[in-house]
């Protein structure tokens, strides 16, 4: 086979889902690469999309036109709310899948994607030619010709699997890891990290005595991930909750002898927010249970994935362990828990549009580069596969800033921390997530999908039908004054202080004990909004004068984000600089002076005489 594709995209999970989409809607003639086709969107570890943070990320995604909300409605048989306790900001919207469903969608969605081909086939070597295009060697002795590389190989770079003393080449269990590659990266002097993560057991349905745990139902009004979904989600499954006890602690601890982790055979570092069962008891031994939660792979599977038990330890130590949990005690494991140790680029050495400083035309996305998570992978492909396709169009770089979504945030801090275990986001990690909430994705990144060509005309209609709905209403509200008698009875059932003259709606908004339900009664109108318009609503109101506040803060940072580095910049010659910033900044390369100002070593003074020479040109 002899082939010239504009880009190809090695690996069929997230991130390579979200690539390879988004170079075929973007008009690039793209191969899609991986051991099985019929592993594509396989959901290796838990059964959800979203959660705090990650949630966001879906729904950042959505807003420019990519995949994963869309499928996850599709393939949801639970939805959640998380964090409804605290504010808006930090609420995340986490869904159950149903694992077959979401690979069979993901699957079916890709193949009639035009200009998207889908090939079996492994990747053994790549050359960039002096043309600028790599040459591919495959197995089955066939190559093919590329402008673009986007390598979203997750955790199968020469991945090893491991189960007390029992250890096995894969990438995940039943499939082959990606050796011959990971060997191929490393002589073009790439830096690799050596990483770890693991996953649970996975026990029958059928032998759990649920009575002993606590149901664990979704929520009464399920929330979207993807505002182009119109059918009605399907919310029927639940969870249950139950705990480790000190018998299950120390029957664990007999295995510690013979743990990989413990042992030194494991020497990749692993997630420290989602450390395994041994970790945690190792970690905190004062603590006598640990919470788990069982949840179901699909509808109609038999299989329940045991969230808060992943381990490394011997099989017959964790089949002993879980069966002193309640509900486990005769519980039967279709398939045991393992660790994976597997290579990782050191992110920093990419631009922030994933693309290798140091070989133009290569891309990295998703886990193999040093993140996890299905999320995190998601958004890494789709910035990937927009930016292939940009420098083969010849535009600049799709670059979304930290203040404009946690997109950018996750770019960010990839591209500039030197991260020494797997990266995983965080709303703390967003210094702007007041503003970078999951209600207003699409207010902040919708016209930068439909700008670019991912979203689509009718989506686009769609959100400014919705943006025009919602600017009348909350006009309506800044016009309408409520009365201390319309609400004074309110107030004093709450025990709270009256008010003494009107207020306009908007502002009881800001106020605990009103909703825009409760004010929509108060001021005898009923919109057509949504449930989803309404949430938006009421947060700008909560949050209006912090969000003025980050406004003005980030316009400032944008000045210093958009100002670029030119590529060939000769950091020897910038003679003002310190030489510790000198070494620094010619190491990482940084694409722009707001990611030269997070270089630990160059100090504010540094930054001041980079811009004096930047705009000297």
């Amino acid at each position: 086979m002899s082939e010239i594709f504009d880009v190809v995209v090695i690996g069929a999970g997230h991130a390579g889902i979200e690539a390879s989409h988004a170079s075929a809607k973007l008009g690039m003639k793209t191969a899609l690469v991986c051991f099985d086709l019929d592993s594509i969107g396989r959901m290796s570890c838990n059964p959800a999309i979203g959660g705090v943070a990650k949630g966001q990320l879906v729904r950042d995604i959505d807003a420019i036109g990519g995949l994963m909300g869309r499928i996850a409605d599709k393939s949801g048989i639970q939805f959640r709310m998380l964090n409804l306790s605290k504010g808006p900001a930090v609420w995340g919207p986490r869904a159950q899948m149903d694992m077959a469903l979401y690979a069979a969608t993901a699957k079916q969605t890709l193949e009639s994607i035009e200009n998207l081909f889908l090939l079996e086939a492994e990747l053994l070597d790549f050359k960039r030619k002096e043309n600028g295009n790599f040459s591919l060697l495959f197995d089955k002795d066939f190559r093919v010709e590329t402008r673009a590389l986007i390598v979203a190989t997750g955790t199968f770079l020469d991945g090893k699997l491991y189960t007390g003393t029992d250890t096995k080449t894969g990438g995940r269990v039943g499939e082959r890891a990606s050796r011959e590659l990971s060997h191929n990266i490393k002589k073009y002097g790439l830096r690799i990290r050596r990483l770890k993560t693991g996953t649970p057991a996975r026990i029958a349905r059928d032998s759990v005595e649920f009575s002993k745990c606590i149901v664990q139902p979704g929520d009464t009004l399920p929330n979207k991930f993807s505002a182009q979904t119109e059918f009605t989600l399907r919310n029927d499954a639940v969870c249950w909750i139950t705990h480790t006890n000190k018998t299950t602690h120390d029957i664990l601890k007999k295995g510690f002898e013979n743990s990989p982790l413990f042992t030194g055979k494991i020497t990749g570092i692993g997630p420290r927010y989602c450390p395994s069962i041994e970790t945690k008891i190792d970690r905190f031994p004062d603590r006598d249970a640990h919470q788990l939660f069982l949840e179901p792979e699909g509808i109609t599977s038999n299989r329940i994935y045991v969230n808060g038990f992943s381990s490394s330890l011997d099989e017959d130590i964790q089949k002993q362990a879980l069966q002193t949990i309640p509900g486990l005690e005769n519980c039967k494991i279709l398939q045991i828990g393992y660790a994976v140790e597997y290579d990782a680029i050191d992110a920093t050495q990419l631009h922030p549009s994933y693309e290798c400083k140091d070989i133009p035309g290569l891309y990295f996305a998703g886990q193999v580069n040093g993140t996890s998570g299905y999320e995190e992978a998601a958004a890494q492909g789709l910035v990937a596969g927009i930016n292939a396709s940009f420098k083969i169009l010849g535009k600049e770089p799709f670059i979304l800033a930290r203040s404009e979504s946690y997109i950018g945030v996750l770019t960010d801090d990839l591209v500039s921390m030197d991260i020494d275990e797997p990266y995983r986001m965080f709303t703390s990690r967003a210094e702007y997530r007041l503003f970078l909430r999951q209600d207003n994705a699409e207010y902040r990144l919708c016209k930068k999908g439909h700008d670019i060509g991912l979203l689509s005309n009718d989506s686009w209609k769609c959100f400014l039908k919705s943006e025009q709905k919602i600017k009348n209403f909350q006009h309506l509200l800044t016009k309408t004054k409520i009365t201390p008698k319309q609400v004074n009875s309110i107030l004093l059932s709450q025990g709270k202080n009256p008010l003494t003259e009107s207020i306009k709606a908007i502002q009881l908004l800001k106020r605990p004990e009103f909703n825009l339900d409760v004010i929509l009664k108060l001021v005898q109108t009923s919109p057509d909004l949504s449930r989803q318009e309404k949430q938006f609503i009421e947060s700008e109101a909560i949050y209006e004068g912090f969000v003025e506040r980050q406004s003005r803060e980030i316009s400032r940072c944008k000045k210093l984000s958009q100002l670029r580095i030119p590529d060939n910049f000769d950091y020897d010659k910038a003679s003002a600089l310190s030489i510790e910033a000198r070494e620094k900044l010619q190491k990482y390369r940084p694409m722009t002076v707001n990611l030269a100002a997070k270089i630990s070593g160059v100090s504010p003074a540094d930054i001041s005489g980079l811009i004096y020479y930047i705009n000297k040109g």
